[in-house]
């Protein structure tokens, strides 16, 4: 099924664009950087672990997770494959559009939800119920192709389907935003912005060995129903009770318009393998194995998904 492409996605040196500033959100070291022609980027390196001479993929996980989220139908960041003095990474274009402000999950909940607490271990108040509250009002993102009427949880429920098939578990309230509109247009709606940082996904951060022992043992399916959606509220408080991302997924759609699941799985059915496939075969450095890990358990999480919301 694997197969070379001629057109290879570019890798963009980025070594001379201007930094805008810091990205104060999450762990690791990111930057935003000025392209030449305008827009932001906000460039992220890959993890680099010298004593074990390994270096994570999230760089083609981030890449190929945005080519994923396009053939579903996912509205989310552009990302290319990049370069800055010597260190390799992604950059994702801002979602933000002039004028507007990108407001994280986090900071709605906490005007919106009494129950949330930020920071909160067992992720208390992080819940679908009161994302699907606070998402009331808004519309889906800037540029979605999706159904008319859907309305912004409708497009979330999308978010969580496309978490699953590419075994992201990293969807917590910094993980999805809403833009809200410039001054004098307060009073029009807001918008979910559009998907972003999934560069946790996708096996990114198992060695080919690994790999190579779970292809070999038929072990993935073991290892993608470990994926779990941790980064919601715990039921019970217990870390034990947390769905796997698959059941969680099912259950944001069931909370919609039977019209809404419908359309998320009429989306899956029609990716065939070999789209993916090719998709995968365009990333340059992207090992054989990684490429057919990555086939494996997206084949195997999209059937998963078909079984359960079907």
């Amino acid at each position: 099924m694997l197969a070379m492409s001629d057109a290879q996605f570019n890798q963009v040196d980025v070594s001379s664009w201007r930094v805008r500033d810091e990205e104060p959100a999450g762990d690791d070291e990111k930057v935003w950087l000025t392209a030449p022609d305008g827009p932001d980027w906000l460039f992220k390196p890959v993890t680099e672990h010298e004593r074990l001479g390994f270096v994570q993929g999230e760089d083609w996980s981030e890449k190929v997770s945005s080519e994923l989220a396009a053939l579903l139908g996912v509205p989310c960041a552009k990302v290319e494959l990049a370069v800055r003095r010597g260190r390799e990474g992604s950059i994702s274009l801002d979602l933000t559009p002039p004028g507007w402000q990108l407001q994280p999950g986090s900071v709605l909940l906490a005007g919106t939800a009494g129950d949330y607490i930020p920071g909160d271990r067992a992720r208390r108040g992080h819940s679908l119920v009161n994302i699907e509250r606070a998402l009331e009002g808004f519309d889906p993102p800037p540029g979605a192709t999706v159904p008319d009427g859907f309305s912004a949880f409708d497009v979330f429920a999308g978010f969580l389907v496309l978490d699953a098939w590419i075994a992201n578990r990293d969807r917590h309230d910094e993980n999805w935003a809403v833009l809200l509109p410039p001054p004098p247009d307060e009073s029009k709606p807001g918008r979910l912005a559009g998907s972003y940082d999934h560069a946790t996904s996708l096996g990114f951060n198992l060695q080919d060995a690994e790999r190579d022992r779970r292809l070999q043992g038929g072990t993935v399916e073991a290892w993608a129903k470990r994926g779990d959606a941790y980064r919601f509220e715990w039921p019970r408080g217990r870390k034990q009770d947390v769905p796997t991302l698959v059941d969680f997924a099912a259950t944001a759609t069931s909370m919609r318009p039977p019209a809404v699941r419908s359309y998320w799985v009429s989306r899956l059915a029609a990716i065939e393998g070999q789209a993916v496939a090719d998709l995968v075969a365009r990333v340059p450095g992207m090992s054989q194995l990684a490429c057919r890990f990555v086939l494996e358990l997206t084949s195997i999480n999209r059937e998963r998904l078909l079984n359960v919301l079907a």
